[in-house]
């Protein structure tokens, strides 16, 4: 008998494992699959040389929904191909371009060929 609640003691372990480690990437997903809401577009920059350009989503949040964030998204003009490149919270005061290849957001300067994520400062 002893044996056989250590098993079933043992897959509860892992279940509950399982499942903590699915909650966690529910509720905290890689900026690189956060879907956005197009109706959500809060503002769009473009870049100096007008072939990028990047649109501030409002989130709504990552936990439950009931905190704030917001996605900026980088689209190329030319192939269409949009990448998201930032993740901030609790608002976007300043969004600009410095050059065709960075951009400063809330005074944090992001080059466009790499990301910024708050939850990893």
């Amino acid at each position: 008998m002893s044996k056989l609640i250590k098993i079933l003691l043992m897959v509860i372990a892992v279940t509950i494992l399982f499942g903590i480690i699915f909650m966690y990437q529910v509720l905290n997903p890689r900026l690189s699959i956060i879907q956005v809401n197009e109706e959500n577009a809060e503002g769009i920059y473009v870049s100096p040389d007008g072939e990028k350009s990047i649109t501030v989503y409002f989130n709504g949040g990552l936990i439950f929904h009931n905190d704030v964030t917001y996605v900026g998204v980088l689209q190329d003009s030319k192939t269409g191909l949009r990448k998201n490149i930032f993740l901030v919270m609790p608002n976007v005061k300043e969004v600009r371009w410095v050059n065709n290849e960075t951009i400063v957001v809330n005074g944090i300067e992001i080059a466009i060929d790499d990301t910024y994520d708050f939850r990893k400062k």
